[in-house]
This record gives C-alpha cells, structure tokens and sequence, in this order.
C-alpha cells in the first residue's frame, strides 16, 4: 500500500515540474540508473574477483603450510621407527636383570648415544623419550624415564588403548616431565606410541616431539601478516594458535563463534566459508591434514579490500556524477533554446487568459512549435473579430434604443408646456398639481440629457424619488420610499438608468397587483463589501416562488430574457437591460440578482465595483 502511494506522490510531482524540468529529470533518470546498475555489478565484480585471487594464494600458501607439516611428520615417525628398530636398546629395556656399572656404561656410549645422536641429526625435533616400566631400567636423562612421571598425563590411556598405533597430541602449555613450569614458548606436538615388544606385553610409551614454532613455520614465523592469521582445529574442536599474534583480540573475533562457524561447513580436502563480524567481512580459507586429523585454517580480514573497493566505486561514481552534470548543465541550456519559442507562445496564451486581446504572437520556423503558434495567432485574430463584431453590435443597439428615447418629445417643447401648467396650477391653488408637474420636469430634464453613462449614485435616487412621487398621483399615495445609504457612497458611480427600471417593475409586478389596503414600501440601500457595492431595491409586494425566482437569476446569468414574469418597464428599459449594462460596463463578475419569497417581498441586488466620483458627475 505504501508502495503504491510513494508511486502515486512520485508522479504527482513528476505532473507538476514544467516540460523543460521534465526533460531533465528524464535525462538524468536515463543516465543515472543504468550507471548505478553498472557501478554496481562492475564493484560486484571486482570484488568477487579479488576474493577469488585471495583464495588462491591462501590456498597455495596452505598447500606449502602442508608439505612443511609433511616433512615433520615424516621426520617424527622416522625418528620413533629408528628408535624401536634397535634392537640392542630395546633389549636393553626390556631386560629383567639389574644392569651392573660397566653394562650402564656400554649403554650409556653406544645405544644411548645412538638415541642422541638422532636427535642431533634432526634439530627440529626437540625430544626423544621413552617411558618404561621396567624397574631394572634405572633413568638416564633426556631420553629414559619411568612411566610413573605420566601417569598424569591426558593422553597415556589413548596412547595405550591404541594397541601400537600412533597418537598424536597437542600441548598449548606444556608441564616438562622434569616438573619445569608451564609455557606457551614450550607449546609441542608429540608423536605418542606403545612399545610392547614382544607382541601384547607393555613395555613403556615412545615420545618424539617438536616445538610447535618448528612444525607450523607459517603459524609460528617471526613475521605476521595483520590481516590474517593461521590456526589449527583438531579432532577435539580444540583450537591451536600463535597466542603472540593478538589478530582475534584486535578484530574482537570470538574463536567459539568462528569454531561454530567451521563446524558448519566443514569438509575434507580444500574448502572456504565467509562470515561477518562487526559488520566487518572475513573469508576462511581450509585444508584438512590427514595424518593428524586435523584442519588448518586461514583467517583473512577483507575489511581492507573492501574499502579498496568502495574507495575505487566511489572515485568512479563520483566522476561519473560529475560528467553527468556537466552534461546536465548543457542540456538544460539545449532545452532552454528548443524551448525558447514555446515559452514565448505560453506567455502569450497567459495574458490572453487574463483578457489582453492584443498580443503580437511570433511566428517563425516551420517546427511543430511555430505551426501551433500560427493557428494560434489565428485563433486570437477571430477571436478579436467577433468579440469587436459583437460589441459594435451591442453598442448599436443600446445607442439606437437610448436615441429613440430620447428623441420621442421635443425637450423644448415639453419643458415650455410643463412650465404653462405649472404656472397654471399655482394661480389656482392646486399646488399638488403644481409639484407632480415639477417632478416630471426635473425627470424629464435627468432623462433627455444625457451627456455620459454614468452618474453619481445620489442623481440617481433623486430620479427615482422623482418618479415615486409622480406614481402616488396615479395611486392615491399608497407608495412609500425609504432610501438608506451611507453619505459616503452617494458619490458612488452608477449606470445613468439604471435604478428607476428597477422600481418601475417593483410597482407594476409587485405592488400594484397586491391589491391589498396596507402601503407599497420600497426600500433603498447600499452597502460596501469589500471591493465592490451592492445597492438593494425591496418590495413588499406578491414576491414570486422559489422556481421563478430561480428562472428569473437563470435568465440573468444566461442573458436570455426570462418570459414568465415582466421585466421591462414602461420605457422600455427592463432589469434584463439594466443586468446587460452592468455586465458589459464593469464585467460578467457585477450584474442583478434576485431573491424573493412568495407574498412577502422581492429584493433586487445590483452588484457594481466601488468607484467614487469626484465632484459630482455633471451629466445633467
């Protein structure tokens, strides 16, 4: 699961890099992973391949290890074979009879010497002994001694029970049968056998045995390698080492574990196993040794040829990163250039999406770049086609509306009539005649002069007030006005016009058809919000239900006439047009809105950017 998320976030963030990011990110991908995948194996390989060198020159140097623990087994079983072929000595120690002097003394010069001088010949092997248990044999050192001096010892009862045959044994610490202390500088192997001549009768026990320094030349040599060392493991799991070469100390190498590690993977002949130790790799290196039963072992540090190889990884690595960024860098400033002209061209699309209609799209070449910046530059130039076809169009048609308003009664004649009536209304006394002709002078003087479209918003409800006062003639004064507008938003610009439609449709559609005793009430109020002002015109008159409300919004956002429900007025200047002048004056954001509830009321918002004029608008 987490997985599949990771992939999900990987190629989110992968949509959202630009073409050119893209373009990089892929080469660097491209290059990047096959190099690591070859690094990788490449490393892999040499590393494989060094342990391998390693292994066969640890094999050869064991097989030479073995020719030399060869010889001195040779040497050992010669020298034992040589000292129970004399027969003269052996005849001697088996004797019943207490030797006199002169016999101890022919022994002494002729057998004995015979016994010393091989010993001499043989400096490697550093004693001959013969234990026996003839107590007519009186001891003569170094090579004769009562058995009684090994009764002790670990390995007589072997020894016995072997029937002859040879044992071989290992001694770490050595106790000297001439009750000398023990030391590791006197560590030995011996060759151990029965003399029981004649057949099935216990004559004594043969010792020859060498400094173990002598036997293993490699184990035991003045000079150490420090990142390996040579043990022995015999038939007992006993291990045999140079206690002078602290290689396990140093590495914190637990020889249990290694012996456990051995046991595992054990085998005759030559074999290897590799193990870890504080994260650091070691390689064993075996070769069995038959006539001891024992195996020897190689124990190599790889910690060295591993940082060799991580070392010459990381330099390769490194260059290559280095390459790859150098390449990257050229690459990027290669893209930069093919990308150049698509740059351009999103630039262009960018500030026509903001409204700018007049970019100068370039076009040049004849790459697919340059073919989508022709269609699009096309594109633009139909574009500003018809949207200046479709204003001319709408500019006409409000201009010839506006004109025909506007050229329907004679400004000079109406006014002088007005006036006559005016004057004739006061001389008889009818002075509410006399203010209604007065209101309809001052609509008729706002409405036929009209030297702009916009006005401040206070022209706008004199107008409308105006208009109120001339409607409550018609209807007996059931209308009553109440205009709520902070002082500073009456220098807030409007549409010329664009309320008393709006009041016009509140009375013929809302209060009028009431038919109710109660007063119409319309209600004036404009409010700031932040960047923009709402102007609120409310009714209490049948409202409308919730569908044709909607329909009604519908209609206005659409900007197709709503047919269910009246929206012009007597002049012909309906809410559709007053929506239709917002949005085309200020933007499709601003415009009317409409909300009502069935028998209560009706509220018209008109929404408009706040735009204060200075000193008044001067257009009447």
């Amino acid at each position: 699961m987490d997985f599949h998320k990771k992939i999900k976030e990987a190629a989110t963030w992968f949509d959202r890099l630009s073409l050119q990011q893209k373009l990089i990110a892929l080469y660097i991908i491209i290059i990047i992973i096959p190099i690591i995948i070859f690094i990788s194996i490449y490393s892999s390989n040499v590393y494989d391949r060094a342990i391998t060198e390693i292994s066969i020159k640890s094999e050869n140097a064991l097989e030479i290890e073995k020719i030399h623990i060869k010889n001195n087994i040779e040497s050992m079983r010669r020298t034992a074979q040589m000292v129970v072929s004399d027969m003269e000595f052996i005849d001697f120690v088996k004797s019943r009879n207490e030797a006199n002097v002169d016999q101890l003394i022919d022994f002494r010069m002729n057998e004995l010497s015979n016994v010393t001088r091989l010993q001499a010949n043989n400096p490697a092997i550093e004693n001959i002994r013969l234990y026996t248990t003839n107590p007519y044999v009186t001891e003569m050192w170094p090579i004769l001694f009562k058995e009684e001096r090994i009764m002790q010892k670990p390995w007589r009862d072997e020894v016995i029970n072997r029937n002859g045959m040879e044992v071989w044994w290992f001694d770490q610490q050595t106790e000297d049968v001439l009750e000398r202390l023990p030391s590791q500088n006197t560590a030995k192997i011996s060759l151990l056998r029965e003399l029981d001549y004649p057949k099935d009768e216990h004559l004594g026990i043969i010792e020859i045995n060498m400094f173990l320094k002598n036997f293993f030349p490699k184990m035991f040599g003045s000079v150490q390698d420090p990142d390996s060392v040579y043990v022995v493991i015999d038939k007992d799991n006993n291990m045999i080492r140079n206690f002078h070469h602290t290689f396990f100390e140093d590495e914190g190498i637990d020889t249990e574990e290694l012996k456990l590690k051995f046991n595992k993977s054990k085998h005759e002949g030559t074999g290897s196993f590799q193990f870890e130790n504080n994260e650091t790799p070691y390689l064993v290196i075996t070769a069995y040794i038959e006539d001891l039963d024992a195996y020897l072992l190689n124990v190599i540090s790889l910690e060295s040829l591993y940082a060799e190889t991580a070392k010459t990884r990381n330099v390769i690595f490194s260059g290559i990163i280095f390459l790859v960024i150098i390449l990257s860098f050229v690459t990027y400033v290669l893209v930069l250039l093919l990308l150049k002209k698509m740059y351009k061209l999103k630039d262009s699309m960018e500030r026509v999406g903001h409204g700018d209609f007049s970019v100068d799209v370039e076009v040049d070449g004849q790459d697919e770049i340059s073919e989508l910046a022709f269609h699009f530059k096309s594109l633009l130039g139909k574009m500003n086609g018809l949207i200046a076809e479709a204003v001319n169009k709408q500019a006409a048609a409000k201009e010839t509306e506006l004109k025909a308003l506007k050229t329907q009664i004679d400004s000079h004649f109406l006014y002088n009539t007005l006036e006559n009536i005016k004057m004739m209304a006061e001389i008889e006394g009818e002075y509410a005649i006399s203010d209604a002709v007065t209101s309809l002078g001052e609509m008729m003087r706002y409405n036929l002069k009209w030297k702009n479209d916009f006005v401040i918003l206070e022209e706008e409800l004199n107008y409308i007030k105006n208009y109120v006062d001339i409607m409550n003639l018609r209807l007996d004064g059931q209308l009553t006005l109440t205009i709520d507008v902070p002082n500073e938003l009456r220098d807030q610009e409007v549409l010329k016009m664009s309320l008393q439609p709006i009041i016009e449709n509140a009375i013929k559609h809302g209060i009028i058809p009431n038919n109710q005793k109660d007063r119409g009430i319309l209600q004036v109020s404009a409010r700031y919000s932040d960047d923009y002002v709402t102007i609120e015109i409310e009714d209490n008159g049948v409202g409308m239900t919730q569908e044709q409300c909607e329909a009604l919004n519908r209609s206005l956002q659409t900007g197709e006439e709503h047919q269910n429900h009246g929206s012009k007025g007597g002049n012909g200047i309906g809410i559709h047009n007053v929506n239709e002048r917002i949005k085309l004056y200020y933007g499709t954001e601003y415009g009317v809105f409409v909300t009502s509830v069935k028998g209560e009321f009706t509220m018209v918002t008109l929404k408009m950017p706040c735009k204060i004029m200075k000193g008044g608008s001067q257009s009447v």
